[in-house]
């Protein structure tokens, strides 16, 4: 089983693909991570989560980033395709999922596991990342101030 904390620890960049709370960007950012956020679809919407002098700013790039090592997504089983495409190009070697808020059985987490697992990535849906990250913003790790320059061309 994939520990949550080791499995944060080790990353230094994560790709936020959508998500419920906006505590979950900023508290990767608190974390000393590299955070680029996929706010939706268009360039426009892709954003660096930094920390400027203690508070965490959004910053438009309008680039996805060249890679990244972590990968997470709050979207539908629908879109898991396009998410492990992306996954690949990154090359992440895990995806965290946040399963629908709401507290019930997820129907979904069987199959987001096989996929993604079957795509030789590693997978994690608890506990929630902001709850970890949180445990690792007290940790005496540098905080990252600018996410790393992305050298591909808009798509």
């Amino acid at each position: 089983m994939t520990n949550p904390i080791e499995t944060l620890r080790a990353a230094h960049h994560v790709v936020v693909h959508d998500f419920p709370e906006r505590d979950i960007p900023d508290s990767l950012t608190r974390a000393g991570l590299a955070v680029t956020i996929y706010g939706g679809p268009d360039p426009a919407d892709i954003v660096a989560s930094e920390l400027v002098d203690g508070a965490v700013v959004h910053r438009q790039t309008g680039r996805r980033p060249d890679s990244a090592d972590l990968l997470y997504v709050y979207r539908p089983l629908a879109e898991i395709d396009g998410i492990l495409a992306d996954a690949g190009r990154l090359g992440v070697r895990t995806i965290w999922r946040q399963p629908d808020i709401g507290g019930g059985p997820d129907p979904d987490a069987d199959a987001w596991r096989t996929r993604v697992e079957a795509a030789g990535i590693v997978y994690v849906d608890a506990p929630p990342i902001n709850d970890v990250a949180r445990l690792l913003a007290s940790d005496e790790r540098p905080a990252v101030v600018s996410s790393p320059p992305s050298r591909e061309k808009e798509e």
